[in-house]
C-alpha cells in the first residue's frame, strides 16, 4: 500500500501513525480470501482515496481536491496533520471486520473515536444508534464500547431494535445466482457523504424489501443475464429508502463504488430498471478512474448548463454522459421485456412507455453530447459505441412497430402504474417529451427536438 511505506518512511504525523502501521500489517498479512472481501467493500476506495491524498497533503502541501475539502470540513479541522490522523483512525474498522471474521481478539492502543452509526466494512454488521463512540477492542464477536462515559459490549444476538444506544446488529445478506448483495446503509454514514435521512428508517427496512429484490433479480436474469453477471462482479451494498424519503429517487456517488441507495418502490419492472441504472453508473465509475472521458474540463468544476430529457434542472456534461451509458443497458432490459410478452394491462402499456421512452430520451442526451462535448481519445472511441447503440435501439422501435404516440403511463411511489396526467389530461410519450424539452430546455438547446427525434 502505497500510503503504508509513505508514512513508514517519511513519519509526517512523528510517531502518531504507528498505531495504524502495525494496524495495517496485520490486515495485509491475513488470509488472502479475508483481505479480498474486506478490501472489496466501497468504504475502502473512500477509505484508501482520501488517505492517499491527506498523506500527499502533509508530505507536499498543495491546494486540496474539492471532495477532499468537504471532508475535512466534516471532521472539523482544516490542519492536514490532524486531518491525516483522524483519517488514519478510521482504519480500525478494517480490523473490527478481520477480527469479526476470524473470531478473533483484539484491543486496540488507543480507542478509536468515530460517530454513530458506522459500517462494518466486508461484514453483514453495523454499529447503530446517535452520537459519538469510543471503540475499544473486540474480542470473539463482542465490541467493547464507551458511550457516554458507560463501558458495553455489543453482541448482535442481544441488540436492541431501534434504539438511540449503541447496538449491533447484522444487516440482511441476500443472495440469488451467484449475486451477493448486503442490504447495508451505513455504508453510506461517512463523513462528507448526508446520511441523515437514514437514522429515520426503522431497522427492519431493509429486510422488509428482499422479496422485491429477489423479483427484479429474476427479470434482471430473464431479461439482461450480462447485467446481472456485472451486478455479481460490481455490487456489494444496497441501502433501500421510502421512495418519498430524499430529494432523489436512487443514486450512486464515485466516492463508494459498488453501492447504491435506491428508492423501495413496489413495482418489480421498476426496481429491475433501478438495479440495471445504478449498476451502469458504478460501471462508469471505474472507467473514469482509469480514463478521462470528456476533455477540457477540471475536475470539480463542471457546471449544470445543458438541457437533459431525464432531469427537470440543467446538467453538466459528464451528468449527461453518465445518463446515455447507463440508459443504453436499462433501454435493452425494456426491449426484452417487451419482446417477451410476459405482461399485460397497463403494466404492459407500462413497458411500451419505458422502452419508446428510453430510446427518444437517449437520442436526445446523444445529440447533446454530440454538439456540446469534446472528448479525450478514449472518450470519443467510447461515444462512437455508444451512437452506435442509439442509433440501434431508435430502428428496434421502429422494427417492432413501438409509437411514440403510445399513451404515456408512470409508475407511483406506491408502485401503482397510472396514466401519465400531471396537467389532468392523458398524454402520449411524445407529448410528455415535447412538454418536459418546452418546460425545462431554458438555453433552447433542443429546441429542434422533432428533427432530432427525425419526427419532423
Amino acid at each position: 500500500m502505497a500510503v503504508q511505506r509513505a508514512l513508514r518512511e517519511r513519519h509526517p504525523l512523528a510517531g502518531r501513525e504507528d498505531e495504524f502501521l502495525a494496524l495495517c500489517s496485520d490486515l495485509v498479512a491475513a488470509d488472502p480470501e479475508i483481505f479480498t472481501i474486506i478490501w472489496e467493500d466501497p468504504f475502502s476506495y473512500f477509505w484508501t482515496r482520501l488517505a492517499y491524498e491527506l498523506t500527499g497533503w502533509c508530505l507536499n502541501p498543495a491546494p486540496l481536491p474539492a471532495a477532499v475539502e468537504k471532508y475535512c470540513a466534516a471532521i472539523g479541522t482544516e490542519d492536514a496533520h490532524r486531518a491525516l490522523a483522524l483519517h488514519l483512525e478510521e482504519f480500525k474498522t478494517f480490523i473490527l471486520a478481520l477480527e469479526m471474521k476470524t473470531s478473533g481478539r483484539r484491543r486496540f492502543e488507543h480507542p478509536l473515536r468515530t460517530t454513530l452509526p458506522f459500517s462494518i466494512p466486508g461484514t453483514e454488521y453495523s454499529v447503530l444508534g446517535r452520537g459519538l463512540i469510543e471503540v475499544c477492542g473486540i474480542d470473539a464477536g463482542q465490541i467493547e464500547v464507551v458511550y457516554q462515559g458507560i463501558t458495553m459490549r455489543l453482541n448482535a444476538d442481544r441488540a436492541e431494535v431501534d434504539s438511540a444506544t449503541p447496538r449491533l446488529v447484522q444487516r440482511p445478506m441476500v443472495h440469488f445466482e451467484e449475486v451477493e448483495i448486503c442490504l447495508k446503509p451505513e455504508t453510506f454514514c461517512v463523513p462528507s457523504i448526508d446520511a441523515r435521512a437514514f437514522l429515520e428508517v426503522p431497522a427492519g427496512y431493509q429486510a422488509q424489501q428482499i422479496p422485491l429484490l429477489r423479483d427484479a433479480l429474476a427479470l434482471i436474469a430473464r431479461h439482461q443475464p450480462q447485467a446481472l453477471e456485472h451486478l455479481r462482479e460490481m455490487m456489494r451494498v444496497i441501502a433501500f429508502k421510502p421512495p418519498t424519503l430524499g430529494d432523489y429517487s436512487n443514486i450512486s456517488l464515485s466516492d463508494l463504488p459498488g453501492a447504491s441507495i435506491v428508492s423501495a418502490l413496489n413495482e418489480p419492472y421498476w426496481m429491475a430498471d433501478a438495479l440495471i441504472h445504478e449498476m451502469l453508473h458504478n460501471r462508469l465509475f471505474f472507467i473514469l478512474d482509469r480514463d478521462e472521458i470528456l476533455d477540457g474540463v477540471p475536475d470539480g468544476e463542471e457546471v449544470g448548463a445543458f438541457y437533459s430529457p431525464w432531469r427537470d434542472d440543467l446538467r453538466p456534461l459528464s451528468g449527461l454522459l453518465h445518463a446515455v451509458y447507463v440508459y443504453i443497458g436499462v433501454c435493452r432490459f425494456w426491449f426484452a421485456a417487451w419482446k417477451s410478452g410476459e405482461t399485460s394491462g397497463m403494466r404492459r402499456d407500462y413497458v411500451q412507455d419505458q422502452t419508446v421512452r428510453a430510446a427518444l430520451h437517449l437520442k436526445i442526451g446523444a445529440t447533446q453530447l454530440r454538439r456540446h462535448a469534446s472528448f479525450t481519445d478514449t472518450g470519443r472511441e467510447l461515444f462512437a459505441e455508444m451512437e452506435r447503440e442509439v442509433d440501434a435501439l431508435l430502428a428496434a422501435v421502429r422494427e417492432l412497430n413501438l409509437s411514440p404516440h403510445a399513451p404515456a403511463v408512470i409508475a407511483r411511489a406506491d408502485g401503482q402504474i397510472v396514466p401519465f396526467d400531471k396537467t389532468g389530461r392523458a398524454m402520449s410519450i411524445l407529448d410528455s417529451i415535447i412538454e418536459h424539452e418546452a418546460k425545462y430546455d431554458t438555453p433552447r438547446q433542443c429546441g429542434d427536438l422533432k428533427a432530432i427525434l427525425n419526427l419532423a
